[in-house]
């Protein structure tokens, strides 16, 4: 629990998966989450990703989200960071979650995080719409 506490958290992919998993972890409580996306709301993101609305479309996800998963639990600071993923970037966190990545990006992350010492976790999910 204590490591809980202390943990800052990078969760990339700001879909219905991601939202979840963003949701979930700022309600247990831990130091600090930012949520990562280079995408923009579609009109497909408004069937799983339920703090999105019609007029956040073409806006970016993380951007988008951010403030309504930060009401959830005042005492987990939320940022949003819509940059590229680099290793000077993601050092600064004890644990990273991906979801709705590539595979290339997620055994270049997987390495490093591996050798840094870094929780390193991949979910991803397949359906129809």
């Amino acid at each position: 629990m204590k490591r809980m506490q202390n943990a800052n958290i990078l969760i990339s992919g700001m879909r219905g998966l991601g939202l979840e998993i963003a949701k979930n972890v700022i309600l247990g409580g831990v130091k600090t989450v930012t949520i990562h996306d280079q995408g923009v709301a579609e009109w497909v993101d408004l069937s799983s990703q339920f703090y999105l609305r019609e007029e956040d479309l073409c806006k970016n996800r993380a951007e988008v989200s951010q403030p309504r998963l930060a009401e959830l639990n005042t005492y987990v600071p939320v940022t949003a960071y819509t940059g590229e993923l680099t290793e000077e970037y993601v050092q600064q966190f004890q644990v990273v979650v991906l979801t709705n990545s590539t595979l290339d990006e997620q055994l270049r992350l997987g390495e490093f995080c591996h050798c840094k010492g870094i929780k390193f976790i991949v979910a991803d999910t397949k359906g129809l719409f």
